[in-house]
């Protein structure tokens, strides 16, 4: 079963990856906003998440075109991590800000297309 051009499995891993990079980038980003302990056990968390991460992202990149699986990983990642903070920390995008977002998924949405 595929994904657009990619197998189910690597599809999932990619999804893994995604989701695991927010979440460190989120829990990195709670770290910096906090001190003490709470800011060490937030560091802590989000680079232990971002490894569970880098680990899918090894598992993608198996026998796949890796020109497609990074720009699938961290775009999608960088999407969705910009979306998140904006709706967790109210980080205010500009209207080119958002633009550039919109192209880096049309750019990923026009990687899976195959004519």
């Amino acid at each position: 079963m595929k994904i657009g051009t990619i197998p189910l499995p690597t599809a999932l891993f990619v999804a893994g990856f995604v989701a695991f990079w927010v979440n460190g980038g989120l829990c990195l980003k709670m770290a910096a906003e906090r001190s003490g302990w709470a800011a060490f056990g937030f560091f802590a968390a989000g680079n232990a998440i971002g490894f569970c991460g880098t680990v899918l992202l090894t598992l993608a990149l198996r026998g796949q075109n890796p020109n497609v699986i990074y720009a699938l990983c961290h775009g999608l990642g960088f999407c969705v991590l910009q979306v998140a903070s904006y709706f967790l920390f109210k980080v205010a995008l500009s209207p080119p800000q958002w633009l550039g977002v919109s192209l880096i998924t049309a750019g990923i949405v026009c990687l899976q297309l195959r004519y």
